[in-house]
């Protein structure tokens, strides 16, 4: 939150901004090379908020107009100073008046029809850390939001490393998390539903402290996600074969969830959540059988996906019943072999414990 000296500070220096535009190409603001040195500043002088919004006119108009040898050097440069090694040092405040100047020009750029350039300012938003940036990238969410696929692609990709950024704040995060799980559970692009799932992951995962909301948003990334692999694999069910490569390289992550966490009520919650939709994935198989065999990546992603699976409602299942125990399936050759029996009985044996009294 800004002090009043530095709301001071800006009120003076709204005096020149509208000189800057022209001023950054005429000399009498020259726009710097880096604002590395401005960046670490925790009081921020008129003629710094100057020389933020040259630097902004120059590289925001060169990303707006120019070719393809200039525009992606003006996109690093833009982003040099808020993200990497380099952003670590940057102050809040910095982040905030930065934000400010580059904000309008970022919108008018999203609004345009080159998509590289669009692309370039939701990842360029993604690495200002402040809650201005969460709110543009929230606006591009689903289809109706952003018809254009690569730039929802980057859009998820983007918020990611807002998640863990101490200027923006918890309840801003949580609704767009919220907000993000919403649109995957109906996204039917699997590229953009692989990418909204990431950043749900790491939601799960935050690392903002206890006072950031840390454990709020985790919650509501646990859920969200829950939400989102259930739905893949019941689209998968439905015939949607592009869905596995959504569902086979999640399973790591919601393994990884499971293992590392030691809270017991997150864990009994997981497992309620996991267990019956990776049930589903032997009748999913099954009803797609001809056209997994038909495709040697298909084929390959569901035996490993049944595998994984497997391996992930044996260790939850234990967890809640003490119960399970698994005959260490080779689902990948039993389909390459047009043998169902294996695949069968997992379905019997897994919807049985998946119907039980520990998930209702």
């Amino acid at each position: 939150m800004l002090t009043s000296h530095i709301s001071i500070n800006h009120l003076i220096a709204s005096s020149v901004a509208l000189m800057v535009s022209v001023a950054a190409f005429s000399g009498d603001v020259p726009a710097p090379t880096s604002l590395a040195e401005v960046a670490k500043k925790d009081v921020l002088s008129p003629a710094d908020e100057a020389t933020i919004a040259a630097f902004v006119e120059l590289h925001a108009t060169t990303l707006e107009t120019g070719d393809a040898t200039t525009w992606p050097k003006a996109r690093l440069k833009l982003l040099a100073d808020v993200s990497g090694v380099s952003g670590r040092r940057a102050t809040p405040l910095f982040r905030e008046i930065y934000a400010e100047a580059l904000m309008p020009r970022l919108k008018t750029i999203l609004a345009e029809s080159n998509t590289p350039r669009r692309i370039a300012a939701a990842q360029i938003a993604g690495g200002l850390g402040t809650d201005s940036a969460v709110s543009l990238l929230s606006r591009s969410l689903t289809p109706a939001q952003e018809p254009n696929e690569a730039v929802r692609v980057w859009t998820a990709a983007s918020i990611r490393p807002l998640i863990d950024q101490p200027n923006v704040t918890p309840s801003r995060l949580n609704r767009t998390i919220r907000n993000l799980g919403q649109a995957a559970v109906l996204e039917q692009s699997w590229p953009v539903l692989r990418q909204q799932l990431e950043t749900l992951v790491a939601a799960t995962v935050n690392t903002r402290g206890d006072e950031a909301g840390q454990d709020a948003l985790m919650k509501i990334g646990r859920e969200q996600q829950a939400a989102v692999f259930a739905k893949a694999i019941e689209r998968f069910q439905g015939g949607d074969l592009q869905m596995l490569l959504v569902i086979e390289p999640h399973m790591r992550h919601v393994q990884s969830q499971f293992l590392d966490q030691n809270d017991e009520q997150v864990l009994r919650v997981q497992a309620r959540d996991t267990v019956p939709a990776l049930s589903n994935l032997y009748g999913a198989v099954l009803a797609n059988w001809d056209a997994i065999r038909a495709d040697e990546t298909m084929s390959q992603l569901a035996g490993r996906a049944l595998k994984k699976g497997e391996i992930m409602i044996v260790l939850m299942d234990n967890h809640l019943t003490g119960k399970s125990q698994s005959s260490s399936p080779k689902y990948e050759q039993d389909i390459i072999k047009n043998d169902k029996s294996p695949i069968e009985a997992g379905k019997a044996k897994w919807g049985t414990v998946a119907s039980g009294r520990a998930y209702k």
